[in-house]
């Protein structure tokens, strides 16, 4: 009998994207995989592993804590759903195969969002709390299985009966 299933996706991302972009985006990255309820904490792995032909290359690696195919769907399009959220709120996109013409209409990154995570991990820094190379076992013990699953507003919201608990 499974008690898990595999979540693996290698995110492409625009060379565009700064360093503090992409330090602000492996954060957040980290922080939603450790907070969702149906995660395995404790096998959560996000890094920045390459430059790629056209994108930096970011690998997400845990494990869903579901015994059925159809919720472990369920939960990986959540992920991946708010995965797309994080990158644009971190000032980044995603890197297509392709060649790119830049012209002064081009659909480029959102400055205002890459100065905010730049600011963000400004503050960390100045904090002492920049969670790199990987959070402390006290910053995942504070965030682990707090965010809401399923969403807020989905239909299963507010089921009754359902069973929230992560174990």
């Amino acid at each position: 009998m499974r008690d898990r299933f595999l979540f693996q996706h290698t995110l492409n991302l625009r060379y565009e994207t700064t360093a503090d972009q992409l330090r602000c985006l492996l954060i957040r990255l980290r922080e939603l995989l450790y907070r969702h309820p149906r995660v395995d904490s404790a096998t959560v792995r996000v890094r920045f592993v390459g430059f790629g032909s056209s994108s930096l290359d970011v690998e997400i690696f845990a494990y869903i804590t579901e015994t059925a195919y159809d919720p472990f769907l369920a939960v990986q399009e959540d992920l991946l759903l708010r995965i797309m959220d994080l990158v644009g709120e971190c000032g980044s996109g995603f890197a297509f195969p392709s060649q790119t013409l830049y012209v002064s209409q081009d659909g480029a990154l959102n400055e205002n969002r890459g100065r905010e995570a730049s600011e963000a991990v400004r503050r960390w820094r100045e904090q002492g709390e920049l969670p790199f190379p990987s959070h402390t076992p006290d910053q995942i013990s504070r965030i682990d299985g707090t965010l809401d699953y399923p969403p807020k507003g989905s239909v299963r919201d507010g089921e009754k009966g359902s069973d929230r608990s992560r174990h």
